[in-house]
This record gives structure tokens, sequence and C-alpha cells, in this order.
């Protein structure tokens, strides 16, 4: 009778939920304190039942005659809980209670723990987070007793939650959070630092000591490191980042150092490499920058022949600028000479004169060029190379000045006359210097009495010269 009874409240209670179409039955449990008899006498609270049945779908309720029999079967029958002396609140607080135990002993640690964390910066930094401010610790008190700013400069591993005001451990929180602690399984011992929070300022310093001296939690310390520690591939990548970004900042001023003797026409070298003008000038800025002077006992890029290519790299970003300057003024004239340096090698030296359209002139030297030969098709042909190098047309020349010689001036076969070959419109002007030079000279042989000047002045100039005393006088 009181299975059959049952039965009735049950298919009664399936019949209201479907035709209010609201929240469907929860597998956990079936609370029947809202079932009336079937007598229609005043409606009477029925003990809560706990319900270990599968779950019925309402919209098929045939399937009653299944939970019928689990009910009448002995190892599946409900236990009753006499409720009815305590109050509804009461009641209703027990039964959330006893849901949220049955659904969070379901979940796996690593759930919990996130179900645990809040959004703000605390729960999700990468470190443990201290407090900064003191309001945030007052908000902790709890029977006049907070958590202490000290506590976070003794214990490095705690992490403050902002919203629960609560202290949790870094370490053992991420080992258990990332499934990589050997124990799967969370003690309920330690999950007042891991999951719950712990709070209880009077006993904190003990239960602190009591914590760090856990296996538990020398072992989160040790997977977490581990697991945050670079492999040695990544620490081998991160060396030679390092020692790239030391080299090419010490490269960087190497070159700045001869720019600088190159600009003041100071040698380089000296009679032994440690005492050139170079290493010298590195290790007075060696000074301010401990890693040149690894750089100077290395001597990889302090070799003659490096030496020289930076040099000749240094010349080709100096004589970019200048190519870019004259192509933009477009017209130029071609000014050239050649001499014999101190190895005997004949060097052609190239210079451009330009003016842009404001009418200011520019001279610019292209550099020194070694000649094979020092005839005239030689010298044009050099000429042509470095003009066709330097992005410039021969086209675009409407001058050109040397000096005196045969290849040079020739009116057929000298450089001048080649030039004029290619373009018209590059008129040949004699050097000017060089023409007062050959004045005078002419000048001194057809008058004897400027010839005797001349040499009077020589000789004067050469018996002062020759004495510091006179010198001093002058």
């Amino acid at each position: 009778m009181a299975s059959k009874r049952c039965a009735g409240s049950i298919l009664e209670y399936f019949t209201k939920k479907v035709k209010s179409t609201t929240t469907s039955v929860s597998t956990e449990g079936i609370a029947l304190t809202d079932l009336s008899t079937s007598s229609g006498d005043e409606a009477l609270a029925a003990p809560f039942v706990t319900q270990t049945t599968p779950l019925v779908n309402p919209l098929h309720l045939s399937n009653t005659n299944n939970l019928l029999e689990n009910i009448d079967e002995s190892e599946n029958r409900p236990e009753i809980f006499d409720n009815s002396d305590k109050s509804p609140n009461e009641n209703n607080q027990t039964s959330s209670t006893q849901t949220l135990n049955l659904s969070t002993s379901n979940l796996s640690t690593q759930s919990v723990i996130l179900m645990s964390k809040c959004d703000l910066y605390c729960c999700n930094s990468s470190t443990p987070y201290h407090p900064v401010r003191d309001d945030e610790l007052v908000l902790t008190t709890i029977d006049k007793r907070s958590c202490q700013k000290q506590w976070f400069l003794d214990h490095t591993w705690l992490t403050f939650c902002k919203v629960k005001r609560k202290v949790f451990c870094y370490p053992c929180r991420v080992a258990f959070e990332r499934e990589i602690h050997p124990n799967t399984k969370l003690h309920p011992s330690y999950r007042s630092f891991v999951t719950e929070g712990f709070c209880d300022w009077k006993n904190a310093t003990s239960r602190f000591k009591l914590h760090e001296s856990t296996k538990m939690h020398a072992t989160s310390i040790y997977v977490v490191g581990q697991q945050t520690k670079p492999t040695v591939t990544a620490q081998l990548i991160s060396t030679a980042k390092r020692q790239q970004e030391q080299r090419r900042k010490a490269l960087s001023i190497q070159i700045s150092c001869m720019v600088y003797l190159l600009r003041q026409g100071l040698a380089l070298r000296g009679h032994s490499d440690i005492e050139s003008n170079l290493v010298q000038l590195l290790k007075l800025r060696s000074i301010d920058n401990d890693f040149l002077k690894e750089w100077i006992n290395d001597k990889k890029y302090l070799s003659h022949d490096i030496i020289n290519e930076l040099c000749k790299e240094i010349y080709l970003f100096i004589i970019r600028d200048i190519v870019k300057e004259i192509s933009n003024r477009k017209w130029f004239s071609l000014i050239c000479d050649e001499t014999c340096d101190e190895s005997t090698l004949e060097q052609l030296c190239i210079g451009v004169r330009s003016v842009d359209d404001n009418y200011e002139i520019f001279e610019d030297i292209l550099g020194l060029y070694e000649l094979s030969r020092q005839d005239a098709p030689a010298i044009v042909e050099a000429i042509c190379d470095v003009l066709t190098r330097c992005g410039l047309n021969v086209l675009d020349c409407r001058g050109q000045s040397y000096d005196g010689a045969s290849n040079m001036s020739g009116v057929y076969g000298g450089v001048s006359a080649l030039i004029l070959n290619q373009q018209p419109k590059a008129m040949y002007v004699h050097c000017t210097a060089h023409c007062l030079d050959l004045a005078v000279h002419d000048l001194s042989d057809q008058c004897a009495t400027i010839s005797t000047c001349i040499s009077f002045v020589k000789e004067i100039i050469d018996f002062v010269r020759r004495s510091p005393k006179r010198l001093a006088i002058l």
C-alpha cells in the first residue's frame, strides 16, 4: 500500500512538472516535500529522499514501472530522514549543502582549483601574488586578527586572493592544477592551501611551518621548478642570443672608433697591433663597457684583413650618400689627376664638381684608384668604370679639368679628347692651379730679375728653417 501511494505521488509529481515546463528532475535526489496525499486533505510535508536510481525522463512515463521495482528492492531503498522538527530554511540549507557536496565530490582536483580561482590578476599571475597595499590585508580581519605582510616575506610561496581574502600555496596549487604532481588525489588536510584557502590567522605561523615541512609541498616545488626551468637547448639558445647581442654592440663600437680615426686622418695601426691607435681607443672605451675587454682579448675582428674590409664598407657607405647627392644635381664636371704613392703605385684621383638649384658649388672626391697603365685609354677606362659603378652617366658630364700632361690634355689621343668623343658638351679646361704654376715658371725663364728674386727668397727660407733660434725670432 505504501509503494502504490508513493507511485501515485510520483506520477502526480511528474504530471505537474510536465504541465508547468519548469526545471528538470535532478539526478542527485528527488524532494517530495511539495506532494499532497491522494485523499485531497491538507498537504503533508514528506521527508527528504536521497534517490540512487537512474534518471527518469518525465516525458516517458512508461519508465515508472522500473522505478517502482527499484523502490521496492531493499538494496536501492531510499534513505528517509525526518526533518519535520527543523525549520524550512534549515531544510533548504541542508539540502543545498548535501547537493553541493555530491556535485563537487565527482569533480577532479583540477576542476575544483579552477572553480576556486577568481578572475583577477592575483589568481592568474605566473608568480605568487603578495599584497602591496595595507588596505588589502585590513579586509582579512577575523576576530581582530588579520593577514600580516611579514608572512609573505618569510614564506615566499604564499599567494593572496583579493576576492576570497585568503592565502594559498602557490606551488601546490599550480602542481595540482596542471596535474603534474605525482599524487593525483589531494589529501583533505591540504585543501585549505590548495582549493579552499587558508584564513586561520591565529594559527597561521605554525600551520605555515607545518605545510613547508610536508613531502607534498616539497614535491610540488620540485615539479613546478622542473617545468618552468628552461631546457638545455633553450639555455644554449639564450646564451647564444646574449653573446650575439654583445658582439654586435662591440662591433658597432669598433666601427665608430674606426670612423673617428679615419675622419681625423689618423692611422689605424701602429708599430705593433697592441699599440695601434684602434686598439688603444677601444681600451679607452672599455672603461665604460666591460664586454669590450673580452672583445679586445678575443682579437677575432681586429685582424688586418677584417679591418681593411670594414674600411672598405665604411667607404662604400659614405660614397653612396655622395653619389645620391650628385645624382640629384644632375649635371657635373670631372676633375682628375694621377700621382705615385709611397709604394710606387700609380693612383688616379677622381673628383666631381657639381652645383645645386641654389647655385652652390660642391666638390666631392670619389676615391683613389690604382692604374695598371698610364696611357689615355687605360685612364678613360678607369674613369668610365668608376662612373658606372657610382650610377653616374658620362652623358651628364658638362666639363673636364686635368693637368697639362700629354696623356691627359692631348688634343687627339688624350683623356680629354676621348671623353669629348663620348660627350661633345664636356668642355675641357686646363687646371687653374697648374696654370698659375706654369705661368710663374715661364715668366722666371724670360726675366732674370724675377728668377733671381725667387731664388733669393728660397735661400732665406732655408736659412731660417735650419736654426730653431731664427725660427723663434720670427
